[in-house]
């Protein structure tokens, strides 16, 4: 028998105090004493022959409580979660109380349960779907940019100096770098120091290290390249391929591809507001110490992240101005979020039936094979040998959700297209929920 005394922390998050009857313990105890028999060679013993008062002092009464517990607490705890119909978020805290032989066993349990989730009527709810075009303008700056990509680079005469967009070759303490000068203040320091600098000349530059102190170097410039862009002409577009017979048809594929873009745009903006639309519009209660557990991931990530560009987070903190309270605030809203997202496309699918076949599997497989030239089969296995299956199957879940949702909602046409330069200042839609 098993006796439970529950309590409701708060919303979500329970503690049990659960106390197993001493019966239990012992038929139990005879499945702990069986396994040590027969994997502990005791001297004078054949295997599983030994009695059990020599077969405790020989591995000790602490060894033989701690494989009680291990046998005995996960079958209690999966029995009492069930019974209480309690569905866990992670690992449920376990302490303990009191184990022994001759006693029942008695051990405490905080759990988080899964919020209860009330979701939106998804055809009630009203998205914006943006339409995007494609301007003339669009069409000759994506050929700019056709152009610049086939330039070539080529030495500029010694006597010239380095103007915006030159490649510059110079030595510093004798060691051989490059740099692209430009006249941004957001770039490199060297980048702008170089401006002006013929072939030959020397001069002392002021960085800032990774520890973020001043030092200055000399740096000696050894070489200048400039960019040559191709002109457009038969030459330039017969290096493009032969069904480019003239400008004109250039910049209708650049269109066409161009627009295949701005549909693919559109719709990915329209599966987000979708989704934000669906998210804010659900009721859930996120327990507290989830947000606790999921902020400190967050702030480790960080940490790693910054590790990786050669900063601590204290030196991040003095760098930036910021004090660690205010990037804790920003990270638990971002796991606030997060973690709402998570519950409502969870109980999405769950309401909708969305699942991942193993023909949907299949069919990225074999898209991925095409794309990196492997065989689906090995594409599959070296998925699997990087436990990343799972991960394969959880993006298409979104996927396949979100078109599932985007089917349902009512669509808001907004009467005015936005071009490319308006569409980069639009503001992400989930920010408003991470505010």
């Amino acid at each position: 028998m098993v006796e439970v005394k529950k309590e409701e922390k708060e919303k979500h998050v329970y503690n049990l105090e659960i106390t197993v009857e001493e019966e239990r313990v012992r038929e139990a105890l005879k499945e702990v004493y069986r396994d040590f028999a027969h994997r502990v060679n005791i001297p004078g013993f054949r295997k599983g022959k030994a009695p059990r008062g020599i077969l405790q002092a020989y591995v000790g009464k602490g060894a033989i409580l701690e494989a009680l517990a291990r046998v005995l607490v996960p079958q209690v705890t999966e029995e009492v979660l069930g019974k209480e119909n309690i569905e866990v978020i992670g690992e449920p805290d376990i302490e303990v109380v009191q184990i022994d032989e001759e006693k029942p066993l008695i051990f405490r349990l905080q759990v988080m349960e899964s919020p209860v989730v009330a979701l939106p009527n998804p055809e009630e709810l009203e998205v914006r779907k943006y339409r995007l075009e494609v301007r003339e303008s669009d069409v000759e700056r994506e050929l700019e940019r056709l152009r610049t990509s086939r330039g070539t680079w080529e030495d500029k005469k010694p006597e010239s100096e380095a103007v915006v967009g030159d490649l510059v070759k110079f030595t510093v303490e004798s060691r051989d770098y490059t740099v692209l000068a430009h006249d941004t203040e957001d770039g490199d320091t060297i980048g702008r120091e170089v401006l002006g600098m013929k072939v030959g000349e020397k001069k002392k530059v002021s960085l800032t290290d990774s520890e973020g102190r001043n030092v200055e170097v000399e740096l000696q410039v050894t070489g200048l390249m400039e960019k040559k862009i191709p002109e457009i002409g038969t030459e330039f577009l017969q290096s493009l391929g032969e069904e480019f017979d003239s400008v004109e048809t250039l910049k209708g594929k650049i269109r066409e591809s161009l627009e295949r873009v701005a549909l693919d745009l559109a719709e990915e903006r329209f599966e987000q507001e979708a989704l934000v639309a669906l998210c804010k519009n659900s009721e859930l209660h996120i327990p507290e110490p989830l947000i606790d557990i999921e902020t400190r991931h967050r702030i480790d990530a960080f940490k790693e992240q910054l590790e990786k560009d050669g900063l601590t987070l204290e030196k991040y903190l003095e760098l930036t101005g910021n004090d660690f309270a205010t990037v804790e605030k920003e990270l638990r809203k971002l796991a606030h979020w997060n973690l709402k997202k998570f519950f409502v496309l969870k109980e999405y699918a769950r309401k909708y039936a969305i699942e991942i076949t193993e023909e949907d599997l299949v069919e990225e497989l074999e898209r991925l094979a095409r794309v990196s030239g492997k065989t689906g089969e090995a594409v599959r296995e070296i998925l699997e040998r990087n436990d990343k299956i799972e991960e394969v199957k959880e993006r298409l879940k979104t996927q396949k959700l979100l078109k599932d949702l985007v089917a349902r909602v009512k669509v808001k046409e907004l009467s005015e297209a936005v071009n490319f330069d308006q569409w980069k200042a639009l503001e992400n839609p989930e920010e408003e929920m991470i505010a």
